[in-house]
């Protein structure tokens, strides 16, 4: 298996969190299901297919700067008229919740000058369409860092061959779920000071339909620095030295995505 590793950025980002509503919270780095799309959305897959396509390659994610939160207050503009179908009008008479409300707001957490580092492994066309693409800095649709207004930029770093490591203890530059730890000495070695670890529940894999297959706990360090751990899992270094965890295919982990 081959891995590449590019670089994405912008000023604003934001990955709603599956349980928050009305005032939406932000995860802390694009979950695996964003980075499938993110990757559907360079080699110009539709939302029907762009699931299946990439069933067959691994993720990984690596924080790039320390992560940042703001909130603000966002309008909302009602978009359906009294008889719940479409209407571009702003009157009240016409339009707006049972009180006649034609505006609301809520607030919105967004995460402020994100960087991530993307690793995808993988073989086969597929893969080399998507490295060419990245090289060439060229996409088929618009990349964001979660929501379409939120425009992102990214960059090609390079292609590796990886070496598949065996349980151990190791510098971990990426986030990974916390089933991958060793019960018993898991975040011993990664428990001193400067160290900042969160756990968020984040969606893994999806069905062809966008159902969630799989949920898990995913260890974070919100400074972007990288964890020394002990871990129960394979974990694979790059030619670069890095460590990182990738998540599996979905075709391996999850049958149902094919």
């Amino acid at each position: 298996m081959k891995v590449v590793a590019f670089n994405l950025w912008g000023d604003f980002g934001h990955f709603r969190r599956f349980f928050t509503t009305s005032s939406p919270l932000t995860y802390s780095f694009p979950p695996p299901t964003v980075v499938r799309g993110i990757v559907g959305a360079i080699l110009g897959l539709d939302k029907e297919r762009y699931l299946l396509e990439t069933a067959d390659l691994a993720v990984g994610v690596r924080l790039l700067a320390p992560v940042r939160r703001v909130r603000w207050g966002q309008n909302l503009i009602f978009t359906k008229g009294r008889s719940g179908r479409f209407d571009p009008t702003l009157s009240p008479r016409r339009k707006g919740n049972i009180q006649g409300m034609v505006r609301t707001q809520v607030k919105v957490e967004y995460l402020r000058d994100a960087r991530f580092r993307l690793y995808i492994g993988g073989e086969g066309a597929l893969f080399d369409d998507l490295e060419d693409l990245l090289r060439e800095h060229r996409t088929y649709y618009t990349v964001s860092l979660g929501l379409s207004e939120l425009l992102a930029d990214f960059k090609y770093v390079g292609t590796y061959q990886v070496q598949a490591l065996p349980p151990g203890g190791y510098n971990l530059v990426t986030v990974f779920p916390a089933d991958a730890l060793d019960s018993d000495r898991g975040l011993r070695e990664a428990l001193r000071p400067g160290v900042k670890l969160a756990k968020e529940r984040v969606p893994v894999y999806l069905a062809p339909d966008r159902t969630p297959l799989l949920y898990q706990d995913v260890v974070v360090e919100v400074n972007a620095e990288a964890v020394r751990v002990t871990v129960q899992e394979t974990v694979y270094q790059l030619d670069s030295g890095e460590v990182v965890y990738l998540w599996p295919p979905a075709s391996t982990r999850i049958p149902a995505s094919r």
